[in-house]
């Protein structure tokens, strides 16, 4: 993978473009006056990370960029600071304090939900088992800004883990957390938004299995959340005995343990 920056960059820039590349194991390679595609051209490389001011962007092939951006987020956010209720926070019981494990963070949106019902008192970790999703999202909430002060607070509070679900919940304690929550890529897929489609050529696309329902149910105090499919037989597969009803394409199945 190429690292670059936009062009004029500053010191910081540079350095930060630094950073990346040695954290992910990229090259850098100065912009100067040079186009993207020069540059992979010359490099042969299709893999290119471009670091600007306010955000990173990865391209692969002749994809469009790939990039962090809170999503759906935004505007369920702006929908609870004005008292409406969300589906996800009152399917899970998330309230004020609780600990969220996001099992498979994708763009992250639900996490930050999560995180904004949570509130500073609480705490989400969102996993990612995938490298490019899990680089994005770890340097996007740590950087993006909003024009809402709550949510760019919530972003901050995340923490995020390349690592994968099951292994990471075999090492908690026993009821340790509150809610452990699944939105794995769908086994039919739905018509998808374009940042779903650019994030499912990088994401994990295996279906949940039975030992992390099993180890979530050790784990969680309150509840195991499922997003899928409204008609998917992964629910009953899983154990989902409630499953909500919903007038759109997707809903949450739960399992509910107090």
């Amino acid at each position: 993978m190429l690292v670059t920056t936009s062009y004029n960059p500053s010191n910081a820039l540079l350095d930060k473009a630094g950073r990346l590349a040695a954290s992910y194991g990229g090259q850098i390679v100065p912009r100067r006056k040079y186009s993207l595609e020069h540059l992979r051209r010359n490099y042969e490389d299709d893999c290119l990370l471009l670091v600007t001011r306010d955000e990173i962007r990865y391209y692969e092939d002749d994809r469009p960029a790939y990039f962090f951006h809170p999503s759906m987020a935004l505007v369920r956010v702006k929908r609870m600071l004005q008292g409406e209720s969300d589906l996800l926070i009152e399917a899970s019981g998330a309230a004020i304090g609780d600990a969220i494990v996001d099992c498979t963070a994708g763009l992250a949106s639900d996490s930050i939900v999560f995180s904004f019902a949570v509130g500073p008192q609480g705490s989400v970790t969102a996993l990612e088992s995938e490298e490019i999703p899990a680089m994005l999202i770890q340097e996007g909430l740590a950087v993006y800004e909003s024009e809402i002060t709550e949510l760019n607070e919530a972003m901050r509070r995340i923490t995020v883990r390349k690592t994968h679900h099951l292994a990471y919940l075999q090492q908690l304690a026993t009821q340790s957390v509150d809610v452990v929550y699944f939105d794995p890529m769908f086994r039919s897929p739905i018509e998808e938004s374009q940042a779903i489609s650019l994030l499912r050529r990088n994401a994990n696309d295996e279906a949940v299995n039975v030992a992390s329902i099993a180890e979530a149910r050790r784990v969680a105090r309150k509840s195991i959340v499922l997003k899928e499919n409204r008609d998917s037989k992964e629910f009953a597969r899983l154990g989902f005995e409630h499953v909500l009803r919903s007038t759109t394409k997707t809903t949450y199945g739960v399992i509910r343990l107090c």
